[in-house]
């Protein structure tokens, strides 16, 4: 666990350079954000460089996946939509409000893709990432959530002091999608 973590925790790269640097074999990622960018949510800081993770994830979600790095981390968080990323909604559900974002209802709550795009732009402005190779994450992504301490991570993340934070400020953003709040959040 101590590898996995520490390639975590290497050097963050700009969300350009690792588009082109991420590798298609399954593994973890770790997302890190530039303190204050998100309101209310503050996480571990980087050993090296002044930034604090906000989010674990794994390419495959398990033993039938076929998602890679570069697939999961490239496609569906840097290229993709908040309705094919956990971690595009928890930003979309934290920033909406403040951005002045709008949301609909397909299956899920979705930012409309005028608001998709300015997303991914916050997202490489404010955001870098690093990954460590893995053949089966899955059997670990709960021990290296539960010892890095991603505020943002939902699943084997519910004694995480933000959990109720970022949870209910999910709510809220679903709520709104399906008109069912005020017109600020929609």
């Amino acid at each position: 666990m101590d590898d996995l973590a520490a390639a975590l925790c290497s050097e963050p790269l700009t969300l350009d350079r690792a588009s082109d640097q991420v590798p298609a074999a399954p593994g973890l990622y770790a997302w890190w954000g530039r303190f204050g960018a998100l309101p209310g949510i503050s996480g571990p800081r980087h050993p090296a460089a002044d930034l604090q993770l906000l989010y674990v994830g794994i390419a495959p979600n398990g033993a039938t996946s076929r998602a890679t790095l570069r697939s999961r981390v490239v496609g569906d968080h840097i290229r993709g939509t908040t309705g094919s990323s956990t971690l595009r909604r928890s930003l979309a559900a934290l920033l909406s409000e403040q951005q002045g974002w709008r949301s609909r209802w397909t299956t899920r709550p979705v930012l409309v893709n005028a608001d998709e795009l300015r997303l991914s732009a916050w997202m490489g402005e404010a955001l870098a990432l690093t990954w460590a190779e893995h053949p089966q994450p899955w059997t670990v992504e709960a021990q290296v959530i539960a010892e890095l301490e991603p505020p943002l991570n939902q699943a084997d993340n519910a004694a995480h002091p933000l959990y109720p934070f970022v949870r209910d400020a999910r709510q809220r953003w679903r709520e709104a999608a399906r008109g069912e709040a005020g017109p600020a959040l929609r």
